[in-house]
């Protein structure tokens, strides 16, 4: 499941950015450092280094490249509910980092945890990083 081939600079650094979000507040509808949504942490993270992507979860899951092999900056799509979508990056060593919800902050979770992998659909990938 992981990709042992090296990432770009870019990659690196918006799994860095991401790592950089931990503690901050979640917010519905945020994507400043004022606080994330799941999908606007995403968002902020990939234009902080010139990368313009989808801002709805449903649209991140859609867009770039499926891939198999995770590599830090990937997009991690997860379906927590019937209607629902969740993302993430993943940042190397089988972690990722997401904004979780109304009341906690950005987090930092081990992907091979029972909840996360009975919930996760796949990753997606965005040039360069491909």
């Amino acid at each position: 499941m992981l990709d042992s081939r090296p990432v770009s600079a870019q990659a690196e650094g918006i799994a860095e950015t991401a790592r950089a979000q931990i503690g901050r507040a979640y917010r519905a509808g945020g994507r400043t450092e004022q606080g994330f949504d799941c999908s606007g942490l995403v968002q902020y993270c990939y234009a902080r280094h010139g990368l313009a992507i989808p801002r709805t979860a449903a649209k991140q899951a859609e867009y770039g490249i499926k891939v198999c092999e995770l590599r830090a900056g990937d997009i991690l799509v997860f379906a927590p509910g019937l209607f629902s979508l969740h993302t993430g990056i993943y940042v190397g060593n089988g972690l990722f980092v997401h904004a979780p919800g109304k009341g906690r902050s950005v987090e930092i979770c081990r992907l091979d945890a029972r909840h996360w992998q009975k919930i996760f659909v796949g990753a997606r990938r965005f040039p360069p990083n491909s």
